[in-house]
């Protein structure tokens, strides 16, 4: 307070109100003091509730963050392991894929589809952790799917919610994978059902692409089962541009020498149309039937020769007895005359046919006497020669055809059986007289030729059948041998004269050249090398 003088009532009343105006303003600004402290505190308490407020929303951040990473990453694993599981073609692909896709995240140890007579599993029987979950699509149960993990380690809520996501997925490729599994199954039962047939099958489309092959296919086509399918089937195994002759297909017919390379086949085909009429489907089969064929035609030849030889024995011992009563009497007449006589030079020559039917009678019992299944012995060559000469001069001596053989000097032996190189020669000799007769009939006052030689070397025995014959054309040359290859009428020939004689020389170890000697004659020559047959003929 202050003790103001006044002299006047105006002046007190003008100190009364500027003390009043200071005290008010003294007053105003201590609350306005006041005011601000309050201001200021509540400003800081704004502060710290902003600081938290950012911190709070920056962890929400963060915490989004690592959900949508954690979301993202287990979308690229649930995308993987669905993948894996579409690709898989067998329960032990999905087992081995999912285990794979989750590993690393999930510390999976490894997963086990069970059936549900399989799925009794107890958590306090087993050591490790795992997570069940069942498998069903619809109303269909397929067991359950086991996620296995560490002992020490255990699942999630939000792990047991991605699993149960992958083992929906497992659900609905399951079924589809048991189709799969069976399928392959019954590819496997038809592939080895089919590979353990021995005759070549193929199935075929209406345009003669080959839709499955067995192995025995692939073998006989020399190619694989890549490039077999798709090819056509008359390319790939007969090489032809196109489909066999006398094919029809959805029947049982027979192919002959369908290939243009290889001309001694035949097969037997069976077809069978199984599809409807809408997709032809056809199913074939083709048996070889070459062999079975070769062996028939053989044992009808065999069975010739036998006949032949048990009708010339038979023969020769019925006329042997009274050629030789005939030859007994003109002897005797002889030794009754003087020779003067005008008949005497008649019976000189009835003497001669008389010894010539003899020599033939006995080439006719050698023949017979001598066993196609006689053991090995050293044979002379130059015998076997003269011995199927003379058969052979039975029916050439008649129409004209001279043969010419000289012996040689030195004896020529190999180790064989006599009767079947015979044989082999008379086949050679008859192809030769068939040949003559052929051009015979063709060319008037024709003198059918055929010479043979028997040589010797420091390497090899040479037999060399040569005539003068129709010759042989380039384009069969290489048929001849052929078992059924022939150009005589099968009805009159059975085409196996060659194909025999190559057989039966084969096994004495030799072999059998065919050449046009300079004059233009066909020759045969047979060959066998010294150090071959040292050891004796193969068996047969």
């Amino acid at each position: 307070s202050r003790v103001i003088s006044v002299e006047n009532q105006d002046q007190l009343q003008n100190s009364f109100e500027n003390s009043f105006a200071t005290y008010y303003e003294l007053e105003q600004n201590e609350n306005l003091a006041l005011l601000i402290n309050d201001k200021n505190e509540q400003l800081k308490r704004l502060s710290i509730q902003l600081e938290q407020k950012v911190e709070d929303r920056q962890a929400q951040l963060e915490t989004s963050r690592k959900k949508n990473m954690t979301a993202e990453m287990r979308s690229k694993i649930l995308k993987k392991t669905l993948m894996l599981i579409y690709q898989a073609s067998s329960i032990t692909e999905i087992e081995h894929g999912i285990t794979e896709a989750l590993k690393k995240e999930f510390n999976i140890s490894w997963v086990n589809i069970r059936r549900p007579s399989q799925s009794n599993l107890s958590q306090k029987k087993e050591k490790v952790q795992f997570y069940k979950v069942d498998l069903k699509s619809g109303k269909k149960d397929f067991g359950h799917l086991f996620f296995f993990k560490e002992e020490d380690t255990s699942f999630s809520k939000q792990d047991k919610k991605f699993l149960s996501q992958v083992a929906e997925a497992v659900s609905l490729s399951i079924e589809r994978t048991f189709e799969y599994q069976k399928s392959r199954e019954l590819k496997k039962q038809w592939e080895a059902t089919f590979d353990a047939i021995l005759d070549p099958i193929c199935l075929t489309d209406e345009k003669y692409n080959i839709q499955r092959v067995n192995a025995s296919f692939i073998k006989k086509s020399e190619s694989s089962f890549d490039k077999a399918i798709g090819e056509k089937c008359y390319r790939i195994l007969f090489d032809r541009d196109e489909p066999c002759k006398n094919c029809r297909r959805g029947e049982v017919f027979q192919l002959r020498n369908p290939s243009q390379k290889k001309q001694s086949e035949v097969f037997d085909v069976y077809t069978h149309n199984l599809a409807n009429e809408h997709k032809p489907l056809y199913f074939q089969m083709y048996r070889d039937i070459t062999q079975d064929l070769n062996l028939q035609r053989q044992v009808i030849e065999s069975a010739k020769m036998a006949e032949l030889g048990t009708i010339s024995s038979s023969i020769a011992h019925e006329l042997n007895n009274p050629i030789g009563g005939m030859l007994n009497f003109v002897q005797l007449m002889k030794m009754d005359l003087t020779g003067e006589e005008d008949f005497f030079e008649d019976l000189i020559e009835i003497e001669k046919g008389v010894i010539k039917c003899k020599n033939i009678v006995k080439n006719l019992l050698g023949f017979s006497s001598k066993s196609f299944n006689a053991d090995i012995a050293s044979i002379d060559l130059a015998e076997v020669i003269s011995n199927a000469v003379k058969i052979t001069e039975l029916k050439t001596s008649s129409i004209g055809i001279k043969i010419n053989f000289e012996e040689p000097q030195k004896t020529i032996n190999i180790p064989g059986r006599f009767n079947l190189i015979a044989h082999a020669e008379r086949n050679i000799l008859q192809n030769s007289q068939e040949s003559l007769i052929e051009k015979k009939r063709l060319s008037k006052g024709f003198q059918g030729i055929i010479d043979i030689d028997l040589e010797e070397n420091d390497q090899e025995i040479l037999i060399k059948i040569c005539d003068n014959g129709m010759g042989l054309k380039d384009d069969i040359k290489d048929k001849i041998f052929d078992p059924l290859f022939t150009t005589k009428a099968s009805e009159a020939n059975s085409g196996l004269c060659l194909t025999l004689a190559l057989q039966i020389v084969e096994e004495h170890k030799g072999s059998i050249d065919v050449s046009t000697s300079k004059d233009k004659k066909l020759c045969f020559i047979i060959r066998f090398f010294k150090s071959e047959v040292q050891s004796g003929p193969s068996t047969f």
